[in-house]
């Protein structure tokens, strides 16, 4: 049985499954816990998968690092202690009281594990020696009544493993306090992109009057830095999101022939995920047919599919936290057409090759994407696409074809860790996805009437290992064949 045919197994064996548990602790806690949802968490655990302990190591590492990065990097006598400020997303609201589903800033989440609005960490730390304190606002009887429980003190400093807790109304007190016991202060806030406007009014206040700051400056760099190498726990989390992610997006493949239109397909592969075990879709997938493919962020899904149309499908799911990133395209009618076909090959061959060039500690991501310059323009000039005497404007004319990178980094979101740096070795731990496309809209007169208006592109989700890599989302095909088979 392979890893991806395990982790499902394992999945839909827990369906029905009875659970007895000693009796949960009389407290607060506003989201999952061994004691409530035991066939979630497990003993030890905040979040699926990740333990308390690593959650102080988290913390503890990006002081360090943050600390580090000062000693590098100042032009001058740095502070005596550091204080690192990070607000949880704010909840957002469609309309009036009608709110959006909420979803947890990530680097906070990778910090605390706390998934609830209205709370705020705050680090305080120096050479050898960190505390963190969790703002937060516990719930009223009438908060209970329409929301539930928020966590509280008591249960943050318990079960998420912070060292202090306090009313979120206190914040702005507690900074000016802070700073008249800490006149030399280095702040770490990212102040020019703040992720919650309620928690940066009290923070430009607290900056603007206060004059013995040494430094102001975001710790989400040297965040990013630590979150792109994935633990060994966090690897588990992916290698189950992307074997949700594949077996979904395969089960969807194979109903082809019993679905009418786009939206039919979107909800096949949304209703697949969840009833895998993923808690949601990751981002808006691009499910689109014929000549729709072409349009690279198309997310309407309102087109009829024709059985002689090429489908194309970039959908993910959220397993915990963690994120997957597949794409595939497959012929709605079960066959491809010769030209359609050409198109197939010249993609699949330029993502395998790609993949099977990465070199852990020397291949990056910006050299992948040059790489699949000269693969994908070979393999254009192969087909016809490209003249095969263009050798000076090669990489121009494959632009073209297509314009966006080939690469990302994939984790706790999509396009994971967007302050790390994409020319960095990619190293083990590290998960990118590899994504080569082929857009051709129906309307493009420099190229064959045969090929217009066809799109593909075929992404899949690459652990970077000790030795190689590993393809998390094999458990769907891309091989011409296999995807035929699947729907007949």
């Amino acid at each position: 049985m392979n890893m991806n045919k395990h982790i499902l197994t394992k999945l839909i064996s827990k369906i029905g499954r009875s659970y007895s548990v000693s009796l949960s602790p009389m407290g607060k806690y506003g989201q999952p816990t061994e004691w409530t949802h035991p066939h979630i968490i497990n003993k030890g655990e905040v979040n699926k998968g990740v333990q308390k302990s690593e959650f102080r190591a988290r913390r503890e590492k990006l002081a360090e690092s943050l600390m580090a990065n000062k000693i590098s990097f100042k032009t001058g006598p740095g502070g005596d202690k550091h204080l690192m400020i990070l607000p949880a997303a704010k909840r957002q609201y469609m309309v009036d009281k009608i709110p959006y589903f909420y979803r947890q800033d990530t680097d906070f989440r990778y910090l605390t594990g706390c998934l609830q609005p209205d709370t705020v960490l705050v680090m305080e730390f120096a050479k050898d020696w960190s505390k963190s304190v969790l703002f937060c606002k516990e719930s009223t009887a009438y908060d209970e009544k329409w929301e539930g429980a928020r966590i509280g003190y008591g249960e943050a400093v318990e079960f998420l493993g912070v060292d202090e807790a306090s009313p979120i109304s206190s914040l702005e007190d507690y900074l000016y306090n802070f700073q008249k016991l800490n006149p030399k202060l280095d702040i770490w806030y990212d102040y020019m992109e703040p992720k919650n406007h309620d928690i940066h009014k009290v923070m430009l206040n607290f900056i603007q009057q206060t004059n013995t700051i040494n430094n102001i400056d975001s710790p989400r760099p040297a965040l990013h830095n630590l979150r792109v190498i994935k633990s060994p726990a966090e690897v588990s989390l992916m290698r189950t999101s992307c074997a949700v992610g594949a077996e979904s997006m395969k089960r969807t493949i194979s109903k082809s022939k019993e679905l009418s239109t786009e939206g039919q397909f979107l909800a096949s592969v949304e209703f697949e995920a969840r009833m895998l075990g993923a808690n949601f879709l990751a981002y808006p997938p691009v499910v689109a047919a014929g000549n729709n493919s072409n349009t690279i962020h198309y997310i309407a899904s309102t087109s009829h599919v024709q059985p002689s149309d090429l489908v194309l499908m970039d959908a993910g799911c959220e397993f915990h936290g963690y994120a997957s990133d597949i794409t595939r395209t497959w012929p709605a009618g079960g066959s491809f057409s010769d030209p359609q076909r050409s198109v197939y090959e010249a993609v699949l061959d330029t993502q395998q090759r790609l993949i099977h060039s990465i070199v852990p500690g020397v291949t990056t991501i910006d050299g992948l994407y040059r790489d699949m310059q000269d693969i994908l323009g070979k393999n254009l000039q192969n087909i016809g696409l490209i003249d095969p005497n263009e050798e000076k404007y090669l990489h121009a004319r494959t632009h073209g074809f297509c314009p966006h990178h080939v690469s990302h980094y994939l984790g706790m979101d999509v396009h994971d860790c967007g302050k790390a740096s994409k020319k960095q070795p990619l190293l083990p731990g590290m998960v990118i996805t590899v994504e080569p496309g082929l857009y051709i809209p129906a309307g493009n007169g420099s190229v064959d009437s045969m090929f217009r208006g066809v799109g593909c592109r075929v992404e899949d989700d690459v652990l970077i290992t000790e030795d190689g890599v590993e393809v998390l989302s094999a458990g769907c095909p891309t091989s011409l064949q296999e995807l035929e088979s699947l729907i007949a």
